[in-house]
C-alpha cells in the first residue's frame, strides 16, 4: 500500500506540479545560473539510493533517474516564489500526508511526509523557491540520509544570492 500511495504521489509530482512550476522556471529563473545536475555527487547519490542514479538537466533544476531520460526518483528545481508555501500542496491532504516546517536550511520551508518518509520539499531562500520530490528514495526524517539530502539542498542554497 505504502508504495502505491508514493507512485500516486511520484505521478502526481511528475506529470502536473513538476510541468507547471518548470514551465515558470523558464519564464522566471532568468537571473539565476546554478547547474544543479552539478551540484550533487555521485557519492551523495549513492548514500541516498542503492542503485546508480543519472541526472538529466530539466530548465532550472535536475532530475535523476535508474536510466537516463526515465522516471524522477529524485528531482530538484529552482523558480521566483510567486506563492505561499503551503498553497504548493492541495488545501486538502491525504489523511497520511502532514506538512511539518523547516527551519534549519533557507528562510522558510515544509516538508510532506507521508508513512514516515519523506516526499516533497519546498525551501524559500530570499524569493526563490527550491523545490524537490524524493519520495522514491526512502528517507526517513532525523536519519543518514536525510542528513546528506539536506547536504545537497544546504549547497544548492549557499549558490542562491
Amino acid at each position: 500500500m505504502k508504495h502505491i500511495i508514493r507512485y500516486g504521489l511520484i505521478v502526481l509530482m511528475t506529470f502536473i506540479i513538476t510541468p507547471c512550476l518548470d514551465t515558470l522556471t523558464v519564464c522566471q529563473a532568468k537571473n539565476i545560473n546554478i547547474d544543479i545536475c552539478n551540484q550533487v555527487s555521485t557519492e551523495q547519490l549513492t548514500k541516498l539510493y542503492r542503485k546508480q542514479l543519472y541526472s538529466t538537466k530539466n530548465n532550472n533544476g535536475c532530475y535523476w533517474s535508474e536510466k537516463p531520460g526515465s522516471m524522477a526518483y529524485f528531482d530538484i528545481g529552482l523558480h521566483k516564489q510567486y506563492k505561499d508555501l503551503r498553497e504548493y500542496w492541495n488545501k486538502e491532504l491525504s489523511s497520511n500526508i502532514t506538512l511539518e516546517k523547516i527551519t534549519d536550511l533557507g528562510d522558510d520551508g515544509l516538508m510532506a511526509v507521508s508513512e514516515g518518509d519523506l516526499g516533497v520539499i519546498i525551501i524559500r531562500k530570499n524569493k526563490w523557491i527550491l523545490r524537490s520530490a524524493v519520495t522514491f528514495l526512502d528517507i526517513e526524517p532525523g536519519t543518514e540520509k536525510h542528513k546528506v539530502l539536506w547536504d545537497i539542498y544546504r549547497g544548492i542554497l549557499k549558490n542562491i544570492k
